[in-house]
């Protein structure tokens, strides 16, 4: 069984060797040493391999071409200056120079003389160009152009489709060649990495397919003991696949410039000579490779002008969808909403159905598979590409279940909204039977392998195939046309939920000032009374101040807990509001640590708990000192709430380049691993303990010390528990 992705994994970046048509030299060092070369040397210079080899490269080219290199590799200027007029041994050459994984690299090319004074060969296809208005007028432009300027006997105008495989668009050739104007070839006959050095290497030549190639020597690079990596190399060798593939082909030399539009690979420009080698000179080559790049950017304004003219044709359906979801009631999903615009609906994408997914329910218009198969098909695009645009003119290959309904749905183009439940949009087209004429049969693009290699196909015989399956391919128009939808459907939802949650803030800002409002007035009136009773009468008898005493202390406790609640409270409704005011101000580190430490002592006392205190540094910061002792006796008193009698609690401070750094670590029984990531949480408490509590303390904490562009986390391991944070130094 032969794998066709024995094709794309061919290390045709590192054949090591060359194309005989000229020479490579790999250079390291200042002194510009050769390190390998190809065998060939001697075939263009009076020089054997073992004369050049590890000898400086001025031994070998004069002192004018050695500073045209030196120059060309720094800063990477070989861009700019190649190719160099080079002379060595009394010769001249065309030399091309670039650096790539670590490796120098010079190539020398024959070149008898220059033309001095002559007019751009393309001087003339450039006006033709300008006037241009469709993809395949400018295919007829190039085809003739380049046929002109190269010599080739063939030029194709290659377009590469949305699976891969590409189509002949356009085509110049000798009256008696058989045509390939209109002919398909399958994705494997340009394996992905094939096309991944046309995308980065805008021509190739090969210029003789029959040549022997010749080695580099040695093999392995000196430096790394690795091959030498050819991706950009003029002489790069060809894959032994390949030629095979030009031969049965009847193809004995060949030229390719890449088109390459906003870094994809559009297409080529593919130059083939069916009579002879052909050499193009390096002169030609850049500008054939220029005429390339001119093209390039000529698809790309053919297709940004029919985009906008698009943008502006459906410009008045967006408006139209946009306002009735607008307009729709703030409980109905803003998807559901479009549907009361059908037509518009379908018609910005031009599709022939539609559905909208909400929840566990399913609307339709036009032409859709059955509701089931809907879900399904909704479902597994959420599992592949989340809430992301999606889009295929061949859903029955990727989504198999799709097959039974090709004649409503293969093609789709869909995107969801963000959030829990489904809200979802999916776009249908129907199958689309079409004849496509194959260059050979396309479901046999290779032939079975000879030992253990794998060979190209032999039959480019005309093959006529009825494609199904597939619908019209979606346009970047049409994709535009769902990007542009699916950010105006996300926009009024999130207007919606804004708009919800602010009424959700004001009701809970009301309760919370009622709240305030109630409870503040008695615990003063609690908190006073409990101060009197703390304080009795000498007069009064011992039992009853010692009864006294103990309720007014309970009181006391009580009213200073509900206080401690209250303004939990009114702090969660700030931070959650995005109103959480702080009063910064210069403040004293070691005074707020020893404060809160004195406040912690009574109850660390109590469990005879050790606190250790390391103060390694402690500057002035920028902070609000109440705030700041709030979240410090709150990390104590968890301290000491989870350590166990005897236990140990260590508080270290020191300055973290422009913050301080504030620890509280104890010698509890740590935070279970589960609940470690949630212990910022809102209402969190731990699970182990059934205190009493809010669950606020530390989300509050979290929200102070972020609220002075602050940190804090936590760690735990068996040996106890870690609260950090760090808060800015003062200017």
């Amino acid at each position: 069984m032969v794998d066709l992705t024995d094709c794309d994994r061919e290390p045709i970046h590192i054949p090591g060797t060359i194309q005989p048509f000229g020479i490579l030299f790999v250079l390291a060092g200042p002194s510009l040493t050769v390190t390998q070369v190809s065998e060939n040397v001697g075939d263009h210079l009076p020089l054997r391999v073992e004369d050049v080899l590890n000898q400086p490269l001025a031994s070998l080219l004069d002192s004018r071409s050695v500073a045209a290199v030196r120059e060309a590799l720094v800063d990477e200027r070989w861009h700019d200056l190649n190719p160099l007029q080079i002379g060595a041994q009394g010769k001249q050459f065309d030399g091309i120079v670039h650096r790539h994984d670590g490796a120098a690299i010079l190539e020398l090319e024959p070149n008898p003389g220059r033309r001095v004074g002559m007019p751009h060969p393309f001087r003339a296809a450039l006006v033709r160009l300008q006037r241009v208005v469709t993809s395949a007028e400018l295919g007829e432009v190039v085809v003739q152009q380049m046929r002109r300027v190269s010599g080739f006997d063939r030029i194709l105008f290659y377009r590469f489709h949305e699976d891969g495989h590409g189509s002949v668009d356009a085509e110049a050739k000798e009256p008696a060649l058989e045509p390939y104007l209109g002919l398909h070839y399958p994705a494997s006959d340009i394996p992905i990495q094939a096309r991944e050095l046309y995308r980065k290497n805008w021509l190739r030549l090969i210029f003789d397919g029959r040549a022997k190639p010749a080695r580099v020597v040695p093999t392995l690079r000196a430096d790394t003991g690795g091959p030498l990596d050819l991706s950009f190399s003029v002489l790069r060798s060809v894959s032994p696949v390949h030629l095979e593939y030009m031969a049965n082909m009847g193809v004995r030399a060949s030229m390719s410039v890449s088109l390459v539009v906003r870094d994809r690979l559009w297409g080529l420009i593919s130059c083939l000579n069916h009579t002879s080698p052909h050499r193009v000179p390096q002169e030609t080559r850049m500008a054939c490779e220029f005429f390339g790049r001119l093209t390039s950017l000529q698809i790309a304004a053919i297709e940004d002008r029919e985009q906008i003219a698009q943008r502006a044709s459906r410009r008045a359906i967006e408006e139209t969808l946009t306002r009735a979801m607008r307009e729709s009631a703030a409980e109905v999903n803003v998807l559901e909403a479009l549907l009361t615009r059908p037509v518009e609906l379908i018609g910005i994408v031009n599709a022939e159905g539609v559905a909208v997914v909400s929840g566990g329910q399913i609307m339709t218009h036009g032409q859709t598979p059955a509701p089931a198969l809907i879900q399904d098909i909704a479902a597994w695009v959420e599992a592949r590409d989340g809430f992301r645009q999606f889009a295929t003119s061949s859903l029955g290959g990727l989504f198999p279940p799709a097959r039974v309904a090709a004649d409503a749905s293969s093609g789709l183009l869909t995107f969801a909204l963000p959030g829990a439940s489904q809200r979802r949009i999916l776009w249908f087209r129907p199958e689309l039977i079409q004849a496509v004429r194959w260059a050979g049969d396309p479901n046999k693009p290779v032939a079975g392998p000879a030992g253990d290699r794998l060979r190209p196909r032999h039959s480019f015989a005309l093959w006529r195939e009825e494609v199904r399956l597939r619908s019209r391919p979606w346009t970047a128009s049409n994709l535009e046309a769902a990007d542009d939808l699916q950010r105006r459907a996300i926009e009024v939802d999130l207007e919606r939920r804004f708009s919800s949650e602010q009424r959700a803030v004001r009701a809970r800002d009301d309760l919370l000032a009622v709240v305030s409002h109630d409870l503040r007035n008695p615990l003063a009136t609690i908190l006073l009374h409990a101060e009197a009773m703390l304080t009795p009468p000498p007069a009064e008898p011992e039992t009853t101040v010692q009864r006294l005493h103990g309720g007014a202390e309970r009181i006391r406790r009580a009213a200073v807990h509900m206080k401690s609640m209250t303004d939990d409270l009114l702090d969660l409704a700030s931070i959650e509001a995005h109103r959480f005011a702080l009063r910064v101000q210069p403040t004293e580190s070691r005074g707020l640590i020893e404060e809160a430490l004195q406040i912690a002592s009574p109850q660390a006392d109590a469990k005879r708990i050790t606190v250790e205190v390391q103060l390694i540094d402690t500057p002035r910061l920028e902070a609000d000192p109440e705030r700041i002792l709030r979240v410090l006796s709150n990390l104590l008193g968890n301290a000491i709430k989870f350590t166990p009698e005897r236990g140990k609690i260590t508080v270290r401070a020191e300055r973290r380049g422009d913050d301080l750094s504030i620890a509280v670590d104890d010698t509890g029984p740590g935070i279970p691993a589960d609940d470690l990531p949630h212990v910022f949480e809102r209402y969190w408490k731990a699970s182990a303990t059934r205190s009493p509590g809010s669950g606020l303390g530390l989300y509050i904490a979290s929200g102070i010390i972020e609220a002075h562009g602050g940190k804090i986390w936590a760690k735990s391991s068996s040996g106890g528990a870690s609260f950090t944070f760090t808060l800015p130094l003062a200017r």
